[in-house]
């Protein structure tokens, strides 16, 4: 069902992802590698057990070099992802490709792989999604307009992620914006539109990274977590 995997730990945070084929999804690969169906995903469908599999596939094989051997990711009540103790770490899938970021290091940690978007699906979410500033500024990017949007609802699920487990709080995507955005050097830079709290108001920077191909975007952003 993995048709394609690797992994980074030279990297900060490190990083993995994988492909894999939701028509080849056997049942007894859960036992195979020791990582049980919930019972919520029982009757689901074959293509959502999939993505359940290779992605905590992905997570067990990664932990594995971190020092966290058999590690099965379960969920907070809240649906948050409950990892080690010490560990900051993200995981997202999305059309037969999941990638995910962890570190030991006090970073706050947001991944995400989204699917480029069709040009209808932008059109009928562009007005939820941004604003007229952001919409002038993917315009002038020297890229599709469906993938440049696809890049800013990634780089906001990114944001969301890496600041739930210090906030806590939902947030919709105009309460952050994208300011600049270099394809070159594949970085972006975002605030926030109002202020969660001490450690993150509209004056604190966030940067990410981000890598595109015709058909998937994927974005990082880390912050130094907020000293106590």
């Amino acid at each position: 069902m993995i048709t394609a995997a690797a992994m980074s730990t030279a990297s900060l945070p490190a990083l993995a992802w994988c492909a894999f084929d939701a028509a080849a999804w056997q049942a007894e690969l859960h036992q195979r590698w020791q990582l049980p169906l919930p019972a919520g995903l029982q009757h689901a469908a074959v293509r959502r057990k999939a993505e359940y599999l290779a992605s905590r596939w992905l997570v067990q094989q990664q932990l594995a070099t971190l020092g966290h051997a058999g590690f099965v990711l379960g969920n907070a009540p809240d649906r948050s992802p409950c990892w080690p103790a010490g560990l900051q770490a993200s995981l997202s899938h999305s059309h037969g490709c999941a990638v995910m970021a962890a570190t030991s290091a006090p970073l706050c940690v947001g991944i995400d792989v989204e699917h480029i978007m069709c040009d209808a699906t932008v059109q009928e979410t562009a007005e939820l999604l941004m604003q007229p500033a952001e919409r002038a500024l993917l315009a002038a990017l020297p890229l599709p307009f469906a993938q440049a949007a696809t890049l800013l609802f990634s780089l906001k699920e990114s944001l969301y992620k890496a600041l739930w487990p210090q906030l806590h709080q939902p947030m919709d995507f105009h309460q952050a914006t994208l300011t600049a955005v270099d394809p070159g050097r594949q970085c972006a830079s975002l605030r926030l539109t109002q202020r969660f709290s001490p450690d993150f108001t509209p004056h604190t920077p966030l940067q990410a990274r981000f890598w595109l191909s015709p058909q998937r975007v994927i974005t990082l952003l880390t912050h130094p977590l907020p000293q106590p």
